[in-house]
């Protein structure tokens, strides 16, 4: 009797969070041929002086469904439908619908959802340092959630101050931009790899499934942490560069400018990821 009512008290602890996540929105229609309904979509905003708002993710993912369940919220849902327009992008594995996210300068998707605010006037991607925030869409706080819409819906990229005027600075973005590109295409076709084994009988998969499975999901997890840290190091570069030449003086324009005629040999360590298969 008394492990009968342990169990019944579990289960009120437990079911709750089980239906609710049962209970959130499946919008992800599995249409893996989406770059029409881009095109729509970015006619629709263009036209209603809205942003688009592109959700890349999948039903089996539940942060993904998480974020679909937030805007269900009145208040968020009031501010979607007043300044984007919506659409869930489905990407299955994170290996459909590369030709979306390549569209909008985005190397390789790491997470589920990935979210993306376009301009449609010049097709800009804006969010672009903040566009994998929603990889825990799930457990992250309506109250943000609705402050982050906000935010979004007027904002710009940031303007560049001194050291991003620098063309040394610029020159080593465009170098890890190039890194991030040829990693990401190297990510992309694992993903497109594990996502073919993954509908193939156990018996057919090969022998290292599990190993590889892991390996690209760690990949995944490190590579955004790795660009990170180079543009940190970069700027921490160029940076102690425009002290040395200013002598502990403040630099100024004239210091960048300076240091750029100099084309000083700041050289930042690239780390591909080791693989026997991909």
């Amino acid at each position: 009797m008394r492990l009968a009512v342990i169990l019944g008290c579990l289960l009120l602890i437990i079911t709750p969070a089980g239906l609710a996540d049962d209970d959130h929105p499946r919008p992800f229609d599995e249409n893996f041929a989406a770059m029409d309904v881009v095109d729509a979509a970015l006619a629709e905003a263009l036209a209603e002086d809205k942003r688009l708002l592109l959700v890349l993710g999948a039903n089996w993912c539940h942060d993904s469904r998480g974020l679909a369940h937030h805007f269900e919220d009145a208040e968020l849902a009031a501010t979607l439908e007043a300044h984007y327009v919506i659409r869930f992008i489905d990407v299955g594995w994170r290996d459909q619908n590369h030709d979306i996210m390549r569209r909008f300068g985005v190397a390789a998707i790491y997470a589920t959802p990935t979210v993306l605010v376009i301009d449609p006037g010049d097709e800009t991607l804006l969010n672009r340092a903040e566009r994998n925030f929603w990889g825990s869409a799930y457990s992250t706080p309506i109250e943000e959630a609705r402050a982050w819409f906000v935010r979004w819906a007027d904002a710009r990229p940031a303007t560049g101050g001194l050291v991003e005027n620098s063309l040394i600075y610029q020159a080593m973005m465009i170098e890890i931009d190039i890194f991030e590109e040829e990693e990401g295409t190297r990510l992309s076709a694992a993903y497109r790899d594990i996502g073919r084994w993954r509908q193939l009988d156990e018996a057919d998969r090969p022998d290292n499934f599990r190993a590889l499975d892991r390996e690209v999901e760690n990949w995944r997890r490190n590579l955004p942490r790795d660009i990170a840290q180079l543009r940190q190091e970069a700027r921490a570069m160029v940076i102690g560069a425009l002290n040395a030449r200013a002598g502990g003086d403040p630099f100024t324009a004239d210091t960048v400018a300076a240091l750029d005629a100099d084309d000083p040999d700041l050289a930042l360590r690239f780390r591909p990821h080791a693989s026997d298969t991909w």
